[in-house]
């Protein structure tokens, strides 16, 4: 087996392109691994604050005691934070790495549509462990081929140790033979 290598990315590397959320662990047996998106507590997280922001606003523009300019950005922030949430409990994202098949299966459905894949281990580039924009947790990126970068950690924001960031980078790399490297070594 070869040496697994680590990176941390720069700040100036970052791009503003939309990121897919981190999928963590679901369920694992001797040939599969599974990694899903969990967004019931973010969608939670922002509905709730959403509707007492627009109940707040409502309240506000019949009583008109306050500046309308106000109340259109504090609306706006409102209705973005209900429209999260929403966004959130329709998703439904995973990816499968299959050892039977060496493929990784991925199915991402949302408000804007479905998108489903399998991909050989060859149209992958690697996956490389990293801590992204300063991160004190590890993320475990599968690089494609073509640019696309899907995330995976433990929970919702990586992996709390390089250890157990290199613990599923390698049950992926296990089943599926995509190899786990980055530019600088690890002892």
């Amino acid at each position: 087996m070869g040496s697994i290598q680590v990176y941390e990315s720069n700040l100036e590397e970052v791009s503003l392109r939309e990121n897919p959320p981190i999928m963590v662990l679901s369920e694992e047996t001797p040939e599969s691994v599974t990694f899903r998106f969990k967004g019931t507590r973010w969608a939670v997280a922002t509905f709730i604050p959403g509707v007492v922001l627009l109940g707040l606003v409502t309240r506000l523009y019949l009583s008109a005691h306050s500046p309308s300019r106000l109340l259109v950005i504090v609306g706006m922030f409102g209705a973005l934070l209900v429209y999260s949430s929403l966004y959130s409990l329709t998703a439904d994202q995973w990816l499968v790495a299959s050892g039977s098949r060496k493929t990784l299966k991925f199915h991402k459905k949302n408000l804007y549509g479905l998108v489903e894949w399998e991909r050989p281990p060859q149209d992958f580039q690697g996956i490389t462990v990293g801590r992204h924009l300063r991160s004190s947790n590890w993320q475990i990126t599968l690089v494609c081929r073509d640019g696309l970068e899907l995330y995976l950690g433990e929970h919702a924001l990586g992996a709390f140790t390089l250890e157990r960031a290199l613990n599923l980078a390698r049950k992926v790399s296990d089943r599926t033979g995509i190899m786990v490297k980055s530019p600088n070594p690890t002892p």
